[in-house]
């Protein structure tokens, strides 16, 4: 009888905390415009730690720069920061700071897309999911994107 009533305790207290799940580490590509040699499309690339914790959803962004060929394992100077709201429609409402700047922080807002697909590598069929979550930034002269891939054995 005493052992039950700790035990219960415990399953509830466990199923009342919401889970956080550790952050993921995505790809990170920024695609914006440079007027040094004319007015053409510049991509950046880079890294980004992807958190999910229930609707909330927060992005941090290190620039590959500053992380070098030597150390791939060390990701380098925070250079974004975006912390938002999942919908159920998969739209992200959130703001995105720039870290080390004077500029304000934007309103912006993303769609979260995830697929998977069936492949065969060698005997072994794999189930690939492709996720990506894309932010156009307004006024659209330039976008953030983060994308992942995952395989596991069907």
């Amino acid at each position: 009888m005493f052992i039950r009533i700790p035990l219960l305790l415990a399953m509830i207290l466990a199923t009342g905390i919401p889970r956080a799940e550790a952050a993921e580490l995505w790809d990170f590509i920024r695609v914006g415009k440079s007027f040094a040699s004319g007015p053409k499309w510049v991509p950046k690339g880079g890294k980004g730690e992807v958190a999910f914790r229930g609707s909330k959803i927060e992005l941090r962004v290190f620039d590959a720069a500053d992380s070098g060929e030597a150390a791939p394992d060390q990701l380098g100077r925070e250079t974004i920061r975006i912390v938002g709201t999942l919908g159920s429609d998969r739209t992200i409402q959130a703001t995105c700071t720039f870290l080390e700047t004077d500029a304000n922080p934007l309103k912006i807002t993303g769609r979260y897309i995830s697929r998977d697909e069936v492949q065969t590598w060698g005997d072994k069929r794999k189930i690939v999911t492709q996720s990506e979550i894309v932010f156009p930034h307004p006024p659209n002269f330039e976008f953030f994107g983060f994308l992942r891939q995952f395989a596991r054995d069907e």
